[in-house]
């Protein structure tokens, strides 16, 4: 079976389409990866008691803000900068778990979004038991591009003590 002249154009612009398309989508996940790289270097910097490790992360505006599930009512606390700097270099390498589930990008020049449900573990110890608290939820990041590098502008999470 031949095709007309319009079938095949349509058939080779398609084909042209698709092929010039691909360093846009390249483009766009490598943008991706070094969003998520940059959110990733935070939970390592919790994970591994390293402030430097989240200073480097952070925008210099940073702000944090937790919706704590409580009796029923979501409690709002804001955390600066500095206080979760400060945290961070008072706990154990390890005592803090922070793992993503399934992290949805979202990029757009200058501008990016992480949303994520999330499973945060506190392991500490308690007259010599060992325990490993969790609380579970959805965290966002937003992040700003910056002197070529991505900084976490914003994080919001809800923090619920039953996990599914």
């Amino acid at each position: 079976m031949s095709r007309s002249p319009q079938e095949l154009l349509r058939c080779t612009a398609s084909a042209l389409l698709l092929v010039a398309a691909q360093p846009a989508f390249a483009a766009a996940d490598a943008q991706r990866g070094e969003v998520l790289a940059t959110v990733q270097k935070l939970l390592d910097g919790w994970r591994e008691a390293d402030p430097s490790k989240v200073d480097a992360a952070l925008h210099p505006d940073f702000r944090e803000v937790t919706l704590h599930l409580q009796n029923g009512m979501w409690n709002f606390t804001p955390v600066s900068r500095e206080t979760l700097i400060g945290t961070v270099g008072k706990i154990d390498k390890g005592s803090w778990d922070d793992r993503l589930v399934d992290p949805q990008v979202h990029v757009d020049g200058p501008i990016a979004v992480v949303w994520s449900r999330y499973k945060f573990t506190v392991h500490y110890q308690e007259a010599g038991v060992a325990h490993a608290a969790a609380h579970c939820g959805v965290e966002t990041f937003q992040l700003y591009r910056q002197d070529a590098s991505w900084k976490i502008v914003n994080f919001a999470d809800t923090h619920a003590d039953t996990c599914p």
